[in-house]
């Protein structure tokens, strides 16, 4: 089928999606409110089938080499001692997690876009309004202008929790590399990866109030300060207090020339883990229902079906509910 797609946000997501349609024989035209050379921070980590869904669109190994592999996770409960481990891999997945800047991955997308000749208009975020392609794809994040057009009231939460993240050149030297230590705690939880290339990454993340709570950001530091992060706090660079949004993934998606994927249908707490990872398989999953569709619209309540149930179970992991594992075959174009 082919098909005329704009993409509204050049996000993870929003550039994904425009390398997979175009995969599957869409023109697209992607359009992006922020300039190209703006500055951009943080850092994600991708799970498993993250990896997978880059690989289809030609990025997979230069994702691996920008970044580090995060082979497994060690959790410790610091008010009863339990600890415990895990892989950080999945079954049929090649690759396991991968930690890598926000900045190096958001460079690599934006120049494959360059190089398959998609073009991408920075410094406008494009109307909804005024679509004029057969498909109109809104990766605008969780203040999403085209969920509004869509008729979804779903509007973004506080969580009840703050975050705030540092980062260090050199990896602490009582520590694994490459893997991701939790320390939870009755006021949250604290976290480490580290890469003896990259340094160290850690984060406090905190229960407040508000999200305009004015937290001593020296509290935030004291869950890492009981652990062997604490070498490196010093020599670390640290963000500012940050309050922590997620938006429940629950009405229209979808209608029958207009879609949501990533934050704009379904954005989680980095507690979840699964930010990034969602975005990235959205993206393939559209264009792969687009591809075996015999319309538009066939194609968009496809996607929703089979994307929503996933959704739904990670944004609320505390359930019974279990998310539908994602296989290779799923993510295979």
């Amino acid at each position: 089928m082919v098909f005329r797609a704009e993409v509204i946000g050049c996000g993870i997501g929003g550039a994904c999606a425009a390398l997979a349609m175009a995969k599957v024989g869409g023109r697209v035209h992607v359009y992006e409110k922020s300039a190209l050379t703006a500055e951009v921070g943080g850092w994600v980590t991708l799970g498993p089938a993250a990896s997978t869904a880059l690989d289809q669109i030609g990025l997979g190994e230069k994702v691996r080499a920008a970044g580090f592999p995060v082979v497994s996770v060690s959790t410790v409960d610091t008010r009863t001692g339990r600890a415990k481990s895990f892989a950080r891999t999945e079954p049929g997945h090649r690759w396991s997690s991968i930690h890598v800047w926000r900045k190096d991955l958001l460079a690599l997308l934006r120049e494959r876009l360059e190089q398959e000749d998609i073009p991408c208009d920075y410094g406008t975020g494009g109307d909804p309004s005024e679509r004029t392609g057969d498909l109109l794809v809104g990766a605008d994040g969780a203040r999403s202008a085209t969920r509004r057009l869509l008729g979804n009231p779903q509007e973004p939460t506080y969580t009840g929790q703050m975050i705030r993240y540092g980062h260090c050149p050199v990896p602490v030297s009582g520590l694994p590399t490459g893997v991701l230590h939790f320390w939870s705690h009755s006021e949250g939880v604290a976290g480490y990866v580290g890469d003896d290339r990259d340094g160290s990454f850690w984060f406090s993340r905190r229960n407040a109030d508000s999200g305009a709570a004015s937290t001593d950001p020296d509290v935030f530091l004291a869950a890492l300060r009981a652990t062997q992060v604490v070498e490196v706090l010093e020599r670390s660079e640290v963000s500012a207090p940050i309050a922590l949004y997620e938006l429940e993934p629950e009405g229209r998606w979808h209608n029958a020339d207009t879609v949501l994927i990533g934050d704009a249908a379904h954005a989680v707490s980095p507690s979840a883990g699964r930010g990034a990872t969602s975005a990235i398989e959205d993206a393939i999953v559209l264009a792969k229902a687009l591809r075996r569709a015999n319309s538009i619209a066939a194609a968009l309540e496809s996607y929703t079906e089979i994307r929503r149930p996933i959704a739904q179970a990670t944004y609320r992991p505390g359930s019974r509910r279990q998310a539908p594992r994602v296989s290779p075959a799923d993510l295979q174009l």
